[in-house]
């Protein structure tokens, strides 16, 4: 085998971890939590899109949708816009605000950190919020993990 080959080659698997490396850690560290009530188990990857980007408005059964979201330095924020959406959290809370304002959206209610989003969802069916991984083992019977498959 000639050295252009194996160096291409190497450059290429070199690529490939790259790439499984940054998807990796672009999917790790958070989820995203529910209220038990919610019949909604599980949503596709472009459907929790739909819910958080003000489009899909209600849940399978009709209850409103409710995001919690947090300010642009919450480290939640920053996952859910660079990994869902391309954007900076700055630009995704600008759009989410935008879109109340036009009265698309209902109003999101606030929390910073786990425990506050774990709150928050915990006040209706309709709530929807995003946790670290950490907070997963500690979440309380009315609260619960949304699949995403």
């Amino acid at each position: 085998m000639s050295q252009t080959r194996i160096v291409r080659r190497l450059v290429l698997l070199c690529a490939a971890l790259v790439v499984a490396l940054w998807t990796a850690r672009a999917d790790a560290g958070f989820v995203f939590v529910k209220n038990v009530k919610n019949p909604t188990p599980k949503q596709s990857k472009a459907a929790i899109k739909g819910v958080f980007s003000g489009r899909t408005k209600t849940w399978s059964n009709g209850e409103t949708i409710i995001l919690v979201i947090g300010s642009e330095d919450a480290p939640a924020m920053t996952w859910i816009a660079e990994t869902h959406f391309g954007i900076s959290a700055k630009t995704y809370l600008s759009k989410i605000k935008q879109d109340v304002f036009k009265g698309d959206v209902p109003r999101p209610l606030s929390a910073d950190d786990d425990a506050k989003t774990v709150k928050r969802v915990q006040s209706g069916p309709g709530v929807v919020g995003i946790v670290s991984d950490a907070a997963v083992g500690s979440l309380p019977s009315d609260v619960v993990v949304l699949a995403v498959e």
